[in-house]
């Protein structure tokens, strides 16, 4: 059998042919279309990097805005804490300047009070001072001498009970009571002749005593009685 060159070439040149048609015809559009998915697949992957990044991007500013408004927000509560404070001691720092400020005038007026009625004490006690004094004054003997006051006693020790009278009169140590030793004893009608005794305590007087009793007959008698009665009356 002999090899046939003429239809050997003939069949490369088909081939040839065949591959520059399947080349022009199915490799060039596929190659195109593998070409296309590849850059698609390359702008999708690059669109997917891009959203990762612009993810992460806004992941991180969410979080750097988070992180600010944290901060704002601690900063806000940190100075209303301050300024609630503040507040506080500025309502309680004027609380106080008015609580003294009351207590302050409390005090002013009741010093006020007090010294007012300090005076009105003041001249109320001198009032009844004055009026004890003249109605005590006016109550004595005239003259007011141990002669005067003799008379007074005599009149009193006549206008008491007979019982009182005799009890006082009967009572052993029987004696006139002066306020100074006086160089007579004065004469008092209805009694015999006394002997004297010196109280300083009587101010001013004539007083009869025995050990059954006192019939008073003084300036200071008639002041405590008076002083007494005033005092009752008020």
């Amino acid at each position: 059998m002999s090899f046939d060159w003429t239809t050997f070439a003939f069949q490369i040149v088909n081939v040839l042919i065949l591959l520059a048609i399947l080349r022009h015809v199915l490799f060039r559009p596929v190659a195109a279309i593998i070409a296309e998915r590849q850059r698609q697949a390359a702008e999708s992957l690059a669109s997917a990097e891009a959203a990762r990044a612009a993810a992460a991007k806004a992941e991180a500013a969410a979080a750097k805005a988070e992180a600010e408004t944290e901060t704002k927000r601690h900063a806000v509560l940190a100075r209303a804490q301050q300024e609630a404070e503040a507040e506080r001691n500025r309502i309680l720092q004027q609380a106080q300047d008015e609580a003294a400020a009351t207590a302050r005038a409390a005090q002013a007026a009741a010093a006020r009070r007090v010294e007012a009625a300090g005076e009105e004490t003041l001249r109320r006690a001198r009032d009844l001072a004055l009026t004890i004094v003249r109605r005590a004054l006016a109550a004595q003997p005239a003259p007011p001498d141990a002669a005067g006051y003799a008379r007074r006693l005599a009149e009193t020790l006549a206008q008491l009970p007979a019982d009182r009278r005799s009890a006082i009169t009967a009572g052993d140590g029987l004696r006139l009571v002066a306020p100074a030793a006086l160089t007579e004893a004065p004469a008092v009608a209805g009694l015999p002749t006394l002997p004297l005794e010196a109280d300083p305590a009587l101010i001013a007087g004539l007083e009869l005593r025995s050990a059954n009793g006192v019939l008073h007959n003084s300036l200071a008698h008639d002041i405590d009685r008076i002083a007494e009665a005033l005092t009752h009356d008020r």
